[in-house]
């Protein structure tokens, strides 16, 4: 909490006064006591201060004894002395504050070039479905459609670019360092500073990695290095004021920096950053990327710094966690959807791959001493993957001709000389995607001895596209008048390839999709979009994604509407127990034309997921084996002989709930204590998994999860599959978080939260949760024990169990060894 605490008083100091000033008109109402509570900055030359009023009460009285706290903590860390106010403060400030403070609105032509893939989207790349998977289901608003005309003439003008814009080159350094948690001691003017070519960059674009290894930047994703860095950069590249930062953005142990040449400053707009972790659980920090993007006078231009999955014989993952950066980065735009990566004139790529070369140590050494650079690199997994199209499809590297810059012995130029001794390999490296490129540069960088890791850039040249603005309102003049001589023709016509959509056999978690192709068929532009029913705001159900929802078709062509199926957490609850079913109706609407209908019709494999306790206890068959939905005062008079038995439930030292009286029918089925899919998770990972490392730290494989879900869902074996404990022990977590009602109700949070310090409150608490909900909870917990009486060779905590994987709350402590 410390951390929280400090980074939140860098902004106020807390004093509070009170007040009898009444809160309400009326006379009658009661009158709540107020007061004012006051929030000072002090800066160097002058002090600011902000005053509400607030209702005394607890949470205020809180609220400013944290902040005392805190402030004592300061002094008693030599940060601050006990007179002073905010003097530690200075750690955290830039020394040389030069950013953008804000950005102004696009220009009318620079609107015009905004990528269109998001709008129309006739031939949109496959990873923007994912982009409007993400997205909530479509609402309607009338003001899209008033810009689909305006949305199809500016496609027409990026056609015709060239008509109306000349290019311009400019220069481009771009940089890499895995800093290994070092802080900056040496000049970068080695690294950033290119000698050969006496004229500095137009703009600079700098990565850094494990920039952070502490604690505290893990967890809360708070770190001071930013700063420091930046300043260190600054130093070098701005002694004569010519650069303005656009934007740095920090993830943990990323870090990236883009500066631009201050005469270009005014022709940027549109910036914009964002951070995309894929460590973890595939969403940790420790591990993805950051991207910052702006548009240079007309070309939209994206950087990204990445610090992809490290170890030799992890390819695949490295693999992995690109495409996750790339599916998740995305930039959110004024009226349409957001841009992806891909969305821009031109992408460069900077960061610490960690690719590998997969060959033995000695012949590496023996080729790299040889400098025969080029048998190494057909071994070097990047370009292996690249020629494989698995990664990095369209993108560019220059030739390498330069040291392997990993890993070195920190402090010198020797290979790891550890006992581990790495093998060298090119992690670091710079690539980009686009036209008009032409690379000038590439090199590591060997002087640099503070890390394990040596830095490289990449000088190239780029060309950016500058409108004329006489010749641009002559194109676009030509564009409106032939766009107005088609539609004056006639009505909107169109031909539909289906009015109706089948989804056989829809499993949870897993995308399908169904294609509709809408042509054309009249003498003029069809515009299109999916309208909601009568008294509905969305279009459709919340299972669906249409993409697009709304396009533009001039006469003869055909669009394409992708019509993606998906059933998550969010929407299979009511599925499970038929209270809503895979059906819905689409009405296709036609500007100045007709409706035409498109029935959707699925169905639902039901799923242990989301189904609530009391039907899993009651239920011995597999779900996928019912016909109706279960109901939760299920009895045994509705059960065969030929269904299974009770599961042999581990036992870990205590029992799961009280054991049965025996009755005078031995062979009735009797309710099971716990889930027996749950069961079946817990016991696979009892025999397999308890010494496994990282053990549920590590992302499950998605192939792997899925056959899981569906073993669980059939009643089938677990077959042999790719990273079996990770998977199961992640499908573990996902099921216990998408229980309809979790293991500690609901209803018992506020007396879950009224008893957390007293331990007999806490266990009355405990007995008063229905049978299932306490029989998990003991089960779940002697599971846990005995998951920690691993904790050698598993490497987990009740600190990490409790704070990070089976808690909602990151201040939760759960002590399981109670």
């Amino acid at each position: 909490m410390c951390v929280r605490v400090r980074a939140f008083e860098l902004i106020v100091n807390a004093s509070c006064a009170c007040s009898n000033k009444p809160v309400d008109s009326n006379p009658n109402a009661k009158k709540a006591k107020t007061g004012l509570l006051k929030l000072t900055w002090a800066g160097e030359s002058d002090t600011e201060e902000v005053v509400f009023e607030v209702a005394l009460g607890e949470y205020v009285q809180q609220f400013v004894q944290e902040f005392k706290a805190a402030k004592a903590v300061a002094v008693n860390e030599g940060q601050v002395t006990a007179g002073a106010t905010h003097a530690w403060i200075s750690n955290y400030i830039n020394k040389q504050p030069i950013s953008i403070v804000a950005t102004p609105e696009m220009t009318p032509v620079e609107n015009y070039f905004r990528q269109l893939n998001n709008v129309q989207n006739i031939d949109a790349p496959e990873n923007l479905m994912d982009t409007y998977m993400a997205r909530s289901a479509f609402e309607y608003n009338p003001q899209t459609l008033k810009s689909v005309k305006e949305e199809w003439i500016a496609k027409q003008l990026e056609i015709k670019k060239s008509e109306f814009t000349e290019p311009r080159t400019l220069t481009l350094l771009c940089g890499s360092w895995n800093v290994n948690g070092r802080t900056p001691k040496e000049n970068l003017a080695p690294w950033l500073i290119p000698n050969e070519h006496p004229e500095l960059p137009d703009v600079y674009a700098v990565g850094f990695q494990e920039l952070d290894l502490s604690a505290e930047a893990f967890v809360f994703n708070e770190s001071n290095r930013e700063a420091m860095w930046c300043a260190m950069i600054e130093d070098c590249i701005n002694l004569d004021k010519v650069y303005t930062k656009v934007k740095s953005k920090q993830l943990v142990g990323m870090l990236l920096c883009v500066y631009v040449k201050t005469v270009h400053i005014p022709h940027i707009r549109n910036v914009q950053a964002v951070v995309t972790g894929t460590g973890i659980m595939g969403m940790m920090g420790n591990k993805g990327g950051v991207a910052i993007r702006f548009r240079l006078f007309d070309t939209d231009l994206c950087f990204v710094n990445s610090h992809l999955a490290s170890d030799s014989g992890r390819c695949d993952r490295r693999n992995q966690d690109y495409q996750e950066v790339v599916k998740r980065t995305l930039f959110t735009m004024p009226n349409g959807p957001p841009f992806t990566i891909f969305d821009h004139d031109l992408v460069f790529w900077v960061g610490d791959l960690n690719y590998r070369i997969p060959l033995p140590d000695s012949e590496v050494k023996s080729l790299v001493k040889a400098r025969d650079y080029q048998k190494l690199l057909k071994y070097d997994e990047l370009t292996v993957e690249r020629n494989a199209k698995h990664v990095f499809v369209g993108f560019e590297e220059g030739p390498i001709d330069f040291y392997p810059t990993y890993k070195f012995d920190v402090g010198t130029d020797t290979f790891d000389s550890s006992e581990k001794q790495r093998t060298p390999a090119w992690c670091d490296r710079v690539l980009w995607k686009g036209a008009g490129v032409k690379q000038r540069t590439y090199t590591g960088h060997m002087v640099f001895r503070t890390s394990d890791h040596k830095p490289v850039s990449s000088l190239v040249d780029f060309a950016v596209q500058v409108v004329q603005p006489k010749r641009f309102a002559e194109v676009r003049q030509q564009i409106v008048r032939e766009m107005d001589k088609m539609e004056n023709e006639c009505r909107p016509d169109a031909v539909i390839s289906t009015n109706l959509a089948k989804f056989p056999d829809v499993k949870f978690m897993t995308r399908y999709t169904q294609s509709i192709v809408i042509e054309n068929s009249g003498q003029v532009i069809l515009q299109f979009r999916f309208i909601p029913k009568l008294d509905e705001k969305k279009f459709c159900k919340p299972w669906l994604r249409i993409n697009p929802p709304v396009g533009m078709i001039v006469p003869g062509e055909k669009a394409t509407v992708e019509l993606m199926l998906m059933v998550d957490a969010t929407t299979a609850a009511s599925l499970n127990t038929g209270e809503e079913r895979l059906e819905d109706i689409l009405i296709l609407h036609l500007e100045n034309g007709k409706d035409y209908f498109v029935s959707i019709t699925g169905n639902f494999l039901r799923t242990c997921f989301c189904t609530p306790l009391v039907t899993l206890v009651n239920t011995l068959r597999p779900v996928r084996d019912l016909t109706q939905p279960a109901a939760a005062s299920s009895s045994s008079d509705r059960r065969t002989k030929s269904q299974p038995p009770q599961p042999n439930l581990i036992d870990f030292g205590e029992s799961a709930s009280t054991p049965a009286a025996p009755t005078s029918k031995p062979e009735e089925p009797k309710k099971l204590h716990i889930p027996k899919e749950l069961w079946r998770m817990v016991d696979f990972l009892f025999t397999y998994g308890l010494d496994e490392d990282n053990l549920f730290a590590t992302s499950g494989n998605e192939q792997s999860m899925e056959l899981i879900r569906e073993c669980l869902d059939t009643g089938l074996p677990f077959e042999t599959m790719p990273d079996a404990v990770h998977s199961i022990s992640e499908c573990l977590i996902r099921f216990l978080e998408a229980l309809p009602d979790p293991v500690i109700p609901f209803v018992h949070y506020q007396r879950c939260l009224d008893s957390n310090s007293n331990y007999t409150l806490c266990k009355q608490v405990l007995t008063q949760l229905p049978s299932e909900h306490y029989n998990l909870f003991v089960y779940l917990m002697a599971f846990l024990r005995e998951v920690l009486s691993h904790a050698v060779t598993n490497g987990l905590s009740a600190e990490k169990l409790g704070a990070y994987l089976f808690s909602t709350e990151w201040e939760t402590s759960t002590d399981v060894g109670d």
